[in-house]
């Protein structure tokens, strides 16, 4: 989806949300992990986060959110201090029997510098236990793909990411979660890139409430 066509599906989203309150719910979310794990990899340098969002939803299956974490790349990667980063994002969703679909566009926003901002659209599909995901950057110039299995309490991904100008920075990982408790997750991830330590264990605590 071009650029243009995503800021008017966003303001397509605020109108629905400010003329129908009444037909739409508000959740909000709050935890802790003991890493920043983002498509394999730690973005907090191996750090612990905390983190918390707002969502809000419409009955038609339009909805808009923010996630920020008191981590984020340009800490991380840039600096080694710890930084913020703020997540803006909107779209549409909707399910049918087993199937199911998630169409929208993300802002990454990083307290330190804007020059690390980048904005991604992204579809996903799935069906029964399992589900495919693609994002696109044109800021990146990369894609990412991931499919998920999902049996009860456990999940598995296997992603890949790929970039146009630096193929040296491609890379695919795996990742295997099990859910404890509505609130308490644990997860283990590796990826192939050699300039990372590979196998990190992930506790992740969130709580979520309605507003």
């Amino acid at each position: 989806m071009k650029k243009a066509n995503i800021l008017a599906l966003s303001a397509a989203i605020a109108g629905v949300l400010v003329s129908s309150a009444s037909y739409a719910d508000a959740t909000a979310n709050i935890g802790a992990a003991t890493n920043y794990l983002w498509r394999g990899t730690s973005l907090s340098n191996e750090r612990a986060q905390v983190f918390g969002g707002v969502d809000y939803s419409h009955s038609s299956g339009l909805y808009a959110g923010v996630w920020a974490s008191s981590e984020g790349y340009v800490g991380a990667q840039a600096t080694g201090d710890p930084t913020g980063e703020t997540d803006w994002y909107a779209g549409f969703s909707g399910e049918s029997g087993k199937f199911s679909y998630d169409l929208g566009y993300l802002m990454y926003k990083y307290a330190q510098s804007g020059n690390f901002d980048f904005e991604e659209g992204y579809l996903s599909l799935g069906y029964s236990f399992a589900s495919l995901y693609y994002a696109s950057s044109a800021d990146l110039k990369s894609d990412y793909y991931a499919l998920t299995l999902e049996y009860e309490w456990f999940s598995f991904v296997y992603g890949d990411f790929s970039f146009d100008r630096n193929k040296t920075g491609d890379y695919s990982h795996y990742d295997l979660s099990a859910a404890l408790t509505d609130e308490l997750s644990i997860t283990y991830a590796t990826n192939d890139l050699d300039s990372d330590d590979n196998g990190r264990l992930v506790v992740s605590y969130g709580l979520e409430f309605e507003l």
